[in-house]
């Protein structure tokens, strides 16, 4: 039956028909062929549904795409059930991220079929049994099938652990708190405790300690790996902050910098990489810091070498500014010091000690001592 010069369908169907034009883009293109459907000779029936790239539609037309407001629509609709997931990457399939079809050639491959709204109404559908995604590829939406084992571990959840699940998700790396989500969830604490050991058996979502704050774990995505701020980055080994290896590292760095003339920052990284001092990837700006305690320490200088400086770089011009280098400090801070080590120094009741006051550096007896040393 055609009504409106298109095919009608109940709402079962025409999800149907959405799911199966997912899966007839992704065959094309497990063939070898272009997942971008083409309009050729006869390419589309009654149904009004175009043949793909590698059937018998070798004339393929120009493609269009649906108006901006059919994407709108979808994407507000869309958006009511998956919670923004068009903002993210792929979380619940975990394809290679070649998968889906575009939302443009979904519209295509649909047209004479379903308006927008249905169109949307049947992406819903589809979304609220986790069948397929929604995702950004570029500027263009994406719906792709769920893998079967992917679909199992969600199935069973209800509504206020899935709910729980977005949250988290829209988190990402940096995770999410107990409390920070009962504000954003409305349930109580020891439901939110109940779902949070449902999706970890399920290995949805991980708990992480926080470096800066032990007593509380924040929860992410189980595949992610959390973000430096959470773990502390390569100073931190197993949530402690591993002094052992930093002096380690400091050793080496200045070791190397001392057996050169004078090295620069890219050298010192080559260096730190190529030795194996570390089994994480230390970026420059880490390699940085470990330079900048040596630095502060007084046991290496830092240079800027001005000669290549003609006067004319502008002062926020980052590109011109002169290079630094490295080298041996010619004048080493002795670790210990009798000016380091005047009492004078740290005394709590320097602003009282007067010559003629009760209290007074005559009779102190800890300046008397520093003296005699």
């Amino acid at each position: 039956m055609v009504v409106g010069g298109r095919r009608a369908m109940d709402a079962r169907g025409r999800a149907r028909a959405v799911l199966e034009c997912i899966e007839r883009a992704d065959r094309a293109r497990g063939n070898g062929a272009s997942a971008t459907p083409t309009r050729g000779n006869g390419a589309s029936g009654a149904d009004g549904v175009d043949a793909l790239p590698g059937t018998s539609a070798s004339g393929g037309g120009k493609r269009r795409r649906r108006d901006a407001e059919a994407g709108t629509a979808i994407e507000e609709e869309a958006g009511g059930v998956g919670g923004g997931a068009a903002k993210r990457r792929r979380g619940v399939g975990g394809d290679d991220g070649e998968s889906g079809v575009r939302e443009g050639d979904l519209a295509e491959m649909l047209e004479g079929q379903m308006t927008v709204q249905e169109r949307a109404e049947a992406i819903n559908e589809l979304l609220s049994q986790r069948k397929i995604e929604i995702f950004k590829r570029g500027d263009s939406l994406v719906f792709a099938r769920v893998r079967e084992e992917q679909a199992a571990k969600f199935k069973g959840l209800s509504t206020e652990d899935m709910l729980v699940y977005q949250i988290i998700q829209h988190a990402g790396n940096t995770g999410m708190w107990t409390k920070e989500l009962k504000q954003r969830s409305n349930l109580p604490v020891p439901q939110i405790t109940k779902i949070f050991k449902t999706l970890e058996a399920r290995k949805l979502i991980k708990s992480v300690k926080h470096v800066a704050q032990q007593n509380r774990k924040v929860y992410m995505l189980y595949d992610l790996e959390p973000s430096r701020e959470i773990t502390g980055g390569a100073w931190y080994t197993e949530d402690k902050y591993d002094s052992e290896f930093i002096n380690v590292l400091r050793e080496q760095c200045v070791k190397f910098i001392c057996s050169k003339d004078r090295v620069t920052l890219e050298e010192v990284s080559d260096f730190v990489r190529s030795s194996k001092l570390s089994h994480v990837e230390l970026a420059s700006e880490e390699v940085l810091q470990i330079v900048n305690t040596l630095v502060y320490d007084g046991r290496i200088d830092e240079i800027e070498d001005e000669s290549q400086d003609d006067g004319m770089a502008s002062v926020t011009d980052n590109d011109s500014k002169p290079p630094t280098y490295y080298s041996k400090a010619l004048l080493a801070i002795p670790e210990h010091s009798p000016f380091t080590d005047v009492p004078c120094g740290v005394c709590p009741v320097i602003n009282e000690c007067r010559p003629d006051g009760l209290i007074n550096p005559t009779s102190c007896e800890y300046l008397t001592a520093w003296l005699e040393f």
